[in-house]
């Protein structure tokens, strides 16, 4: 059988549009699945993309992910985890996407230690976020080793799937994350294209 078609870009398109509309009620945003590899960031990152062109958007980088900060304009900019301890103010953690008006937060700088991403503080730096941003995504990864409330608490999902995610392991999953306390949860047909395939975005100098 011939492998999925990647997601395609009006999916992510129509979802921008769907949420950006939704002002409030998707002021924090949770990416998850059990897409494998660097789907989901991709994922986040293609939805955050196109959200940032209409709204001030952040994607906040929970899972760790390599793909993210090369993408932005300072790589090596500290994160969530030297914020946690002390080691970098609010402000210098936060930077921009080298291809869009979005920002960005990264988890922290490689070799970083993964439990500072279960403090409680985190909770009050996404909560900071939210009272900047019109929207904050929060790129969970596969949501292991990640405090449930944070991803939770006034959210909506959307979820990545697997190539293996069937409909019933789909509608098990949707119930299962209305279950935890997602004010709402949209699945996704497929994770996003590799970058290389998508039409470039509007530049930002």
């Amino acid at each position: 059988p011939l492998p999925d078609a990647p997601a395609s870009p009006d999916e992510i398109e129509r979802l921008a549009d769907e949420l950006c509309k939704a002002g409030e009620a998707a002021h924090k945003i949770t990416v998850l699945g059990t897409a494998g590899g660097e789907s989901i960031t991709l994922t986040a990152l293609a939805l955050a993309r196109r959200m940032a062109r209409d709204a001030r958007v952040v994607l906040v980088d929970l899972a760790a992910s390599a793909t993210l900060s090369a993408m932005s304009v300072d790589p090596a900019a500290p994160g969530i985890a030297e914020l946690m301890q002390g080691e970098a103010s609010f402000s210098q953690v936060i930077t921009r996407d080298s291809a869009s008006r979005l920002q960005l937060v990264f988890a922290g700088r490689p070799g970083f230690d993964h439990n500072l991403l279960q403090s409680p503080r985190l909770t009050l730096a996404i909560d900071a976020l939210l009272r900047v941003y019109d929207h904050v995504l929060l790129d969970a990864g596969l949501g292991s080793d990640l405090p449930a409330e944070l991803l939770t608490a006034s959210a909506r999902a959307v979820v990545v799937p697997g190539a293996e995610m069937d409909e019933d392991a789909r509608k098990v999953m949707y119930d299962q994350l209305r279950a935890v306390g997602f004010a709402e949860v949209t699945m996704l047909n497929e994770p996003a294209p590799p970058l290389e395939a998508r039409e470039p975005g509007p530049q930002v100098a």
